[in-house]
């Protein structure tokens, strides 16, 4: 028995040729549709990298000032934790005011959770996605650190006012509250330094300190300032 394979109306040459224009046109189409969606993720990437660098910006002058402002916070913790022992020894301490210092500003992620979650961030160069990752989970850090700060602040308020009346429970809890913000003054600067230096690293903004709101802080206008 013979097989006869049916021939194409114009030759086998014709036909490859076809063929060939076929596949051909099907892989332009297919280059094409890769660099309209290489495009569209260039473009994404941009735009994210922008609202970023702009969240970053404003994060960072939140951390220049706590690194401008670590000494005279420490200095204020010093001065509280010395009225906090004249009054544990009933010495005669004159009424207290205000105590808890500017220690700063929310910090903010609405850029980089909405990049994760438009699954922006797999388009990202590896180091630059490195970086941004490294100054995220950082930023993560330095705000619990800052909550918990704030909690420790919460307690040493107790301290406003007249000291002679505080007891040896009060006492006890001042102590470890002024301990606790002396530990978190100090990583929260530490931490705010790596920050900007990530920053740099991705020719984000790095800002100065206010030196108005950093003069208020270091002048301390809380009733401490002459003790």
């Amino acid at each position: 028995m013979h097989f006869h394979l049916p021939k194409p109306l114009h030759g086998w040459r014709e036909f490859a040729g076809e063929v060939g224009i076929i596949v051909v046109g099907v892989l332009i189409a297919l280059g094409a549709e890769q660099v309209v969606e290489t495009i569209h993720w260039n473009g994404q990437v941009r735009d994210m990298r922008e609202a970023m660098d702009e969240e970053m910006a404003h994060n960072n002058k939140a951390f220049a000032y706590r690194i401008a402002g670590h000494d005279c916070i420490s200095q204020r913790l010093t001065k509280l934790s010395g009225i906090v022992e004249h009054a544990a020894r009933h010495d005669t301490v004159p009424a207290v005011g205000e105590v808890i210092p500017d220690i700063g500003n929310a910090l903010s992620d609405n850029a980089w959770e909405t990049s994760r979650a438009a699954a922006t961030l797999a388009h990202f160069q590896r180091e630059p996605l490195r970086l941004y990752g490294q100054y995220y989970m950082q930023r993560a850090n330095v705000q619990a650190f800052m909550g918990e700060e704030v909690q420790d602040w919460g307690v040493i308020k107790v301290l406003q006012g007249d000291a002679d009346r505080l007891g040896p429970v009060d006492i006890a809890g001042l102590r470890v509250a002024i301990k606790h913000a002396e530990f978190e003054n100090d990583i929260i600067a530490t931490i705010a330094e790596e920050e900007l230096a990530t920053s740099r690293q991705l020719h984000v903004d790095v800002p100065r300190a206010d030196p108005a709101r950093l003069a208020q802080l270091c002048d301390a206008p809380d009733g401490t300032a002459n003790r």
